[in-house]
């Protein structure tokens, strides 16, 4: 034998022995690995090296797993087994039990124990599985609606127990007892440890509102799980269902409460939405005040042209001007004519002056008086 710790695998079933390879390979450990399909090839794989570990399926085609094993054991005794089986006879069961192999696994395998057995037939303690980080539930009332409505459900599906539950864990309705702790320590935790996950998988299937149904078939009771939105999930506990029109039943009637209980709680939800925005801050008012103040028409500012103030050395306030301008959300537009307005007003001033002075109707002072124009102009 070498030195490597030598471990055979026999399955019929080329995938399962793939797997099996791989989750061995992932224990970081010196083993030497070596897969065949049937129990006559083991047979040749074994004589003249011999085996530490037998891995072996039952019901290979040819010679089945229990004789192969038997026949080995008779060359290597310090062989270890482990058996794996689909097979659920009772007989054979037994026949298995009576070769008392280190260990027995019903497929599908629970590849953590099956890993573990391994480490065990070469001496090694087992793995502890890393506690699975759980969601601790907690109860918050949703609204009387929600729970007379799951209520009716309970009545009319016979169920045991059912809550509306939200993604972080909240218990927001509820009827009936749930039977086993074990649902509120690590059924319903693990239910809302991947309500996140179908979330995104109805997204990217487009559609944003998960429309999921989960059956669960137990020993004991059977479990549904169903979306009400992205949010919240009902969760049903009931005995066994035994026939399919029953199964058909029970989730064309929780589909009808689901569509009734999400109109509840969306109502809920615009209920308790924060009212639009009806304040105004300071710099709105400020805003508003602006807007709302009086200015003079344009027609008004056409009409009546506004002098330019002017200052102390009679230049125009340009400061103040600027300022004003600055004030004014849009520039201002002079009508049509207004500058002609001022360029008449400027024009007939100047000829109003020039026709005073050069005029040859106009009079001197000194003429006026000697005219008699002037009364008293002696004493003037």
């Amino acid at each position: 034998m070498t030195d490597k710790f030598r471990v055979l695998i026999v399955d019929d079933h080329q995938e399962i022995r793939t797997v099996l390879r791989a989750n061995l390979e992932t224990l970081g450990l010196d083993l030497d690995l070596v897969d065949v399909p049937s129990g006559e090839e083991a047979i040749v794989e074994v004589v003249g090296t011999g085996i530490d570990l037998l891995i072996a399926d039952v019901g290979l085609p040819g010679l089945s797993g229990i004789e192969l094993i038997r026949k080995l054991k008779t060359t290597y005794e310090e062989m270890q087994v482990i058996v794996i089986t689909g097979m659920e006879e009772d007989d054979i069961h037994q026949e298995i039990a009576d070769l008392d192999p280190e260990a027995f696994f019903l497929k599908p395998l629970k590849m953590p124990e099956f890993l573990n057995a391994v480490r065990k037939t070469m001496g090694l303690d087992p793995v502890e599985e890393d506690p699975e980080e759980l969601i601790k539930l907690t109860k918050k009332a949703l609204s009387p609606d929600v729970t007379s409505r799951i209520a009716d459900l309970r009545g009319e599906l016979g169920a045991i127990s059912i809550m509306v539950i939200e993604a972080s864990g909240v218990i927001g309705a509820e009827t009936g007892i749930v039977p086993d702790t074990v649902y509120e320590t690590h059924v319903m935790p693990l239910l809302l440890n991947t309500f996140k996950t179908t979330n995104k998988i109805s997204y990217y299937l487009g559609n944003e509102s998960p429309e999921s149904v989960w059956y669960f078939s137990g020993e004991k009771y059977d479990l549904f799980w169903s979306h009400i939105n992205t949010s919240y999930g009902m969760i049903i506990i009931t005995n066994p269902v035994t026939q399919n029109n029953d199964l058909t039943w029970v989730l064309t009637t929780v589909d009808l409460a689901i569509q009734e209980v999400t109109e509840i709680i969306e109502g809920l939800v615009e209920k308790h939405e924060p009212a639009a925005k009806t304040t105004k801050t300071p710099s709105e008012k400020k805003t508003e005040e602006k807007s709302t103040k009086k200015t003079p028409s344009k027609a008004a500012k056409a009409d009546l042209p506004k002098e330019t103030p002017k200052g102390s050395n009679g230049s125009a306030k340009k400061s103040t001007l600027k300022k004003s301008q600055e004030k004014k959300e849009e520039p201002e537009i002079i009508s049509e004519g207004e500058n002609d307005v001022h360029d008449f007003w400027k024009a007939a001033t100047l000829e109003e002056e020039i026709t005073r002075i050069d005029s040859p109707d106009s009079l001197s002072f000194d003429q006026a008086q000697k005219l008699g124009f002037i009364p008293g102009g002696d004493a003037l």
